[in-house]
């Protein structure tokens, strides 16, 4: 009688045991995914930046003159991301901690800010808060 019962402890045991690792293997799978879709989440939130930036843009560069324009540009993506504004001389690129996206745009003169933002068109050139 005693054996079975100590058979029964050790089955329980292991039973308990193999439970144990496959939660920790789940966890671990899950950790990871998790992971994985905060990284594609910065990737389309600093690229839906971009290509907001880069609509504003065209719409001023393909408009008659006299096109004016008022937005708000947010301090970070979503209230939890920091992000920055780069313009090159056909690009403009916005950055986060670790994404980086790039798009073309016409040429402009001027710089985007965090907060209230102008764009116009005078005399065929686009200006950004000037």
């Amino acid at each position: 009688m005693k054996c079975a019962k100590a058979q029964s402890s050790a089955e329980f045991f292991m039973l308990v045991g193999l439970a144990f690792i496959s939660v920790i293997f789940f966890v671990a799978a899950s950790a990871n995914e998790a992971k994985e879709f905060r990284a594609e989440k910065e990737f389309f939130l600093v690229k839906d930046m971009a290509l907001k930036l880069q609509k504003e843009i065209n719409i001023a560069a393909y408009v008659e003159n006299g096109y004016e324009r008022k937005f708000n540009l947010p301090s970070k993506l979503e209230g939890i991301l920091d992000y920055s504004i780069v313009l090159g001389n056909s690009t403009i690129t916005v950055n986060s901690s670790k994404v980086e996206f790039s798009v073309a745009i016409p040429h402009i003169t001027g710089n985007f800010t965090k907060g209230s933002n102008r764009i116009e068109k005078i005399s065929n050139q686009v200006y950004v808060n000037q």
